[in-house]
């Protein structure tokens, strides 16, 4: 072996040694990327989501409308200053429960994965498949209230927004239905509809033909919103706290006497008693829960607080609240979360989304239950969707967002949902930004969903919480990392070769 084919081989390898070393020097590092499971990791995304204690004034309407064409964006409605709570705003995609214990997340799915969005996509897709609206137990009529319910459920998950839009134009198709017509109006649905429709972005003064601040106005007599109805008259004290927040986002102002009527309602013990007459006075915890909402709306911050004072003495260790039949379930749980996030009680609410986490079905269940909540722990399905899961999941949904019927916009909302990403199933497409890690098989992450009628904005269909990139784009050094790589092996295996043959 001569000293020059030596000399040439030993360069050779050092050179090879050099570029693989510097190669790997140049891979992006492991803290260049956020981790989707660690709560005090925010995404890439710079631009702020509302908090997850949700303030009782809705964040503004972004630049791009929400893409229903019935329901074109105004100008957002500034709510009583007095309802508004100052938080620190959470990072867009972070749907984490606020401040939920990690056994609560644990006992749900396996992992601290956002509930609130798997939640929603379980919102999305039985609301998809069945004709973008919900119908009343063992029948075909439509509910256009727990229809609603799940409209501000998506637009509490900031997700869905394509959804919604659809569900809203049902309500609009088939609104005589449900807030009456012919001489017929209800209280209630026209509340809850109008205020479906501010949270859309959309104008409620003509909605289906119909101006819905005018004919809920109309309704009102000595300050109370009552039915027009040959059947009688059903409105409550629900009925009556859903006027003064409609009509409150709406921009408009309430009289004195509506809120005193509401204020009628409560109770020595600082609760509100569901019916709007009678002489007995006792507290029902789901009356008392929009009663909150609708007192921090029109200023009345003393009543209040005695109310979530009541509903906050009402919750059990569990986090769970009862209703009047003395059961603990997710609905009445929901909507005193959602007291509790209008009021700022964060301890309250973070206890009352780890029960509600504890409901929600994950990847032991069957795929179209995931995400979903079940109403109590003795109602939970092991087969399929029952009217209890379908009538609970909206109601929670809102709670586990950390809003309020106060806070909640579809303005800004993903177009699209996710879901539970299970061992077993098939993998999401592809990031368009950076690709996601393998997960552990025990884990859950969220996977893009399907929801009919629109396709996701780019970026949309990624699992929520994936690997978000920072610095530079990782393209043009990965590949020029395996060229050199390649380089550098055939360096070296070149020169055991000329080695061995010229030992």
């Amino acid at each position: 072996m001569t000293i020059t084919t030596t000399t040439r081989g030993a360069l050779l390898r050092r050179v090879g040694t050099l570029l693989v070393a510097a190669t790997l020097a140049g891979a992006p590092a492991a803290s260049a990327f956020a981790d989707p499971t660690d709560p005090a990791t925010p995404t890439a995304t710079a631009s702020a989501a509302p908090p997850s204690s949700a303030p009782a004034e809705p964040s503004p309407a972004p630049s791009t409308p929400t893409p229903s064409p019935s329901v074109p964006a105004p100008s957002t409605p500034s709510l009583s200053p007095s309802a508004t709570a100052t938080t620190t705003p959470a990072p867009v995609g972070d749907h984490r429960l606020a401040g939920a214990s990690d056994t609560s997340l644990l006992a749900a799915t396996g992992t601290a994965a956002p509930q609130t969005v798997a939640a929603a996509d379980f919102v999305a897709r039985t609301l998809a498949d069945g004709d973008d609206h919900y119908v009343y137990p063992d029948s075909t009529y439509f509910d256009g209230g727990n229809t609603i319910d799940a409209i501000i459920a998506l637009a509490g998950s900031a997700t869905g927004a394509t959804q919604a839009a659809e569900s809203l134009r049902y309500v609009e198709d088939n609104l005589d239905v449900y807030v009456g017509s012919g001489g017929e109006a209800y209280a209630g649905p026209t509340a809850k509809t109008l205020l479906a429709v501010v949270v859309a972005g959309g104008d409620p003064t003509s909605f289906g033909g119909v101006d819905l601040v005018a004919d809920l106005e109309a309704l009102e007599s000595e300050g109370r919103f009552s039915d027009a109805s040959a059947y009688g008259d059903y409105s409550n004290t629900i009925g009556q706290s859903l006027a003064l927040i409609a009509l409150l986002r709406a921009g408009q102002t309430v009289s004195t006497a509506s809120v005193d009527v509401l204020l009628d309602q409560q109770c020595a013990d600082g609760g509100f008693r569901g019916a709007l007459e009678g002489d007995a006075c006792v507290s029902d915890p789901d009356a008392t829960a929009f009663a909150v909402q609708a007192l921090f709306a029109a200023g009345s911050t003393e009543a209040a607080e005695e109310a979530v004072f009541w509903l906050a003495a009402a919750q059990a260790d569990d986090g769970s609240l009862e209703s009047a039949d003395g059961t603990p379930n997710a609905n009445t749980t929901g909507v005193a979360a959602q007291a509790f996030a209008a009021a700022g009680r964060d301890a309250e609410l973070a206890a009352a989304q780890g029960f509600l986490a504890s409901l929600q079905y994950g990847c032991a269940a069957p795929a179209a239950l995931r995400g979903g909540l079940a109403f109590s722990a003795s109602t939970r399905s092991t087969t399929g969707i029952t009217d209890s899961d379908l009538r609970a999941t909206p109601q929670a949904t809102l709670g586990l967002s950390g809003k309020s019927l106060l806070s909640a916009t579809l303005a800004g909302a993903a177009e699209t949902t996710t879901g539970l990403e299970c061992a077993g199933t098939s993998s999401p497409p592809p990031s368009t930004t950076s690709p996601a890690p393998t997960q552990p098989a025990a884990t859950e992450t969220p996977t893009s969903g399907s929801v009919a009628g629109g396709a996701g904005r780019p970026g949309a269909g990624a699992p929520t919480g994936s690997l978000a990139q920072t610095g530079s784009d990782l393209l043009l050094p990965l590949g020029l990392g395996l060229v050199l790589v390649l380089v550098g092996g055939l360096a070296v295996w070149g020169t055991s070769r000329r080695r061995g043959a010229h030992a």
